[in-house]
């Protein structure tokens, strides 16, 4: 039972590597910065380094949405297993960790099992927060670093410090979401006794990595390419965004949407150059996945426990 039981935490694990690879080099791979070989195998590198180092730090408010027992809990991830890589086939960068949150419902309201109302509001809160900080925070750098590019752009020696440099935050970003998002998948594990927080972390790494190495084409090419036109500097300026924003929500224990971070930070920089940047038709679509794939996986994870009941 064991073993088996590990099996949809390993599916999530390799669907959050997946989807959330892009997170981290979309821009600098659409910036033509880094090819998309090269790219995989640093995310795969520095996201289980961030997975391991950092990834405790998430599990308790994961763990303590609501009272969990195994099979609540192995019904959940499989429900945002399901959930991720439904979307990451369509191409959609999509929330992982508002995934788990809506499993963690779905299998809370079927076993009437209560929820703590501190953290769902810090994950409700994060969802507003998290793209629009990384907005924020990247319109700001881009004009203030705008002026000094401009002046300098001609010049070898710049292009190839930023070059460097974003590929260098890539790697941040590739760490800071192993460390927020391993939780997506462990977490319930965790809370319910199966695995200890550091076998958790470094299994759930090792899923991530897997998944970045094998299936993150299509949201990688999404991020990169479809909505906003980036050069070198705005590549490195939103994936910065984001780094410091996952980075800095998993100080305070929450789970945060590094998609939802990402595309906030692309738009940023698209709004630079006007509102006409920025492909409309995505704005749409993105967001319309996020929600989704929350309700899709609370769905399918209370469906799956109901007809579990049934047939138990």
């Amino acid at each position: 039972m064991g073993l088996l039981a590990l099996i949809p935490a390993l599916y999530l694990g390799w669907g959050i590597g997946a989807n959330d690879t892009a997170n981290a080099f979309g821009p600098q791979v659409g910036a033509r910065i880094v090819s998309y070989r090269r790219a995989v195998i640093l995310v795969a590198l520095f996201a289980f380094l961030g997975a391991v180092v950092e990834g405790h730090k998430i599990f308790p408010t994961l763990g303590g949405l609501t009272r969990l027992t195994l099979d609540m809990g192995i019904v959940a991830v499989l429900g945002a297993g399901a959930s991720v890589n439904l979307m990451t086939r369509l191409g959609l960068p999509v929330s992982t960790s508002h995934s788990i949150v809506g499993a963690l419902v779905g299998v809370g309201l079927f076993g009437m099992t209560g929820f703590n109302a501190q953290g769902l509001a810090k994950v409700g809160i994060s969802m507003v927060t998290a793209p629009i900080g990384a907005a924020v925070f990247a319109y700001g750098l881009y004009r203030l670093l705008e002026r000094t590019t401009a002046r300098m752009s001609g010049a070898l020696l710049f292009q190839r410090s930023v070059t460097y440099i974003a590929v260098g935050v890539g790697c941040y970003a590739a760490y800071a979401m192993g460390a927020n998002n391993v939780g997506n998948a462990m977490a319930p594990y965790v809370a319910v006794g199966i695995l200890s927080p550091v076998w958790a972390a470094a299994i759930g790494g090792a899923a991530m990595a897997v998944g970045a190495l094998t299936y993150s084409r299509n949201v990688m090419m999404v991020i990169g390419t479809k909505i906003t036109a980036l050069d070198p500097v705005s590549a490195m300026v939103a994936t910065l965004a984001t780094a410091l924003t996952v980075h800095l929500f998993t100080q305070w224990g929450v789970p945060v949407s590094t998609s939802q971070s990402i595309v906030g930070a692309v738009v940023g920089v698209g709004l630079t150059k006007g509102m006409v940047a920025v492909n409309p038709r995505l704005l749409w679509m993105i967001p319309g996945g996020w929600i989704l794939s929350v309700v899709s996986a609370g769905a399918t994870a209370y469906a799956v426990l109901a007809l579990y009941s049934l047939i138990r």
